[in-house]
């Protein structure tokens, strides 16, 4: 019985507390960081396709030797390559509604970052003097991201700080101490250059573009 009244007791006093801390404002804090971009990643694809598997291995491995001797020479170091693992396979082609098998294919994936804008269109130009290469993507970036990144996420914890002090202020209360914090934001990948803010200087044969960092958060205040 004693025990009883002991915990009955501990609920009343932990009440009035307890309603205290239901009072709390959910605010969204958004931030967008534009910078001049100062890289651009590109990513060539080789597929080669002949009558046997090791023909077609040969004429990709060809293809291959030529690009990286392409990128070396474009003054791309090789800590800035990556091949992916190769693929091997059956090659199809449709013909009158049928699926028919014509050959093997082979496939790699070469990606690579391009720290000198200025070897832009002589980059470009090399690689489309060549019909070996079946698909040429590149998007700009930035070398200090994570920084960057860092510093979009400070900015918009700063948002949402302001945002909830004067929403506060203005209902005669005050704010108290952040109780949730989530990021609310997929993963994020760099811009095609053909969709962002793009200026081409083609009389120096330079190209310049912008790379965005949205970022937004959701803080739980609590009110005072």
């Amino acid at each position: 019985m004693k025990l009883f009244l002991f915990a009955l007791l501990l609920v009343c006093f932990a009440s009035p507390k307890a309603q205290e801390n239901k009072r709390y404002i959910n605010i969204t804090g958004t931030s967008e960081v534009i910078l001049p971009a100062d890289q651009m990643n590109f990513t060539v694809q080789i597929k080669t396709i002949n009558a046997s598997v090791e023909e077609s291995k040969k004429a990709n491995d060809k293809c291959l030797d030529e690009l990286l001797a392409l990128l070396q020479g474009t003054g791309i170091q090789s800590k800035d390559i990556e091949t992916s693992p190769i693929t091997l396979g059956k090659n199809y082609e449709t013909k009158d509604r049928d699926r028919i098998q014509k050959g093997f294919y082979t496939e790699v994936r070469v990606s690579f970052l391009l720290k000198d804008l200025s070897k832009y269109y002589e980059l470009t130009n090399k690689l489309s003097s060549s019909n070996d290469f079946d698909n040429v993507h590149s998007d700009y970036a930035i070398s200090d991201y994570e920084l960057q990144n860092k510093t979009a996420y400070q900015k918009a914890l700063k948002v949402a700080k302001e945002k909830a002090e004067y929403m506060a202020s203005t209902l005669g209360l005050k704010l108290g101490e952040a109780l949730e914090i989530d990021a609310n934001n997929p993963e994020q990948y760099y811009p095609n250059p053909f969709n962002s803010v793009t200026v081409i200087d083609s009389p120096n044969g330079n190209v310049s573009g912008k790379v965005t960092i949205k970022r937004s958060v959701r803080v739980k205040f609590a009110l005072n």
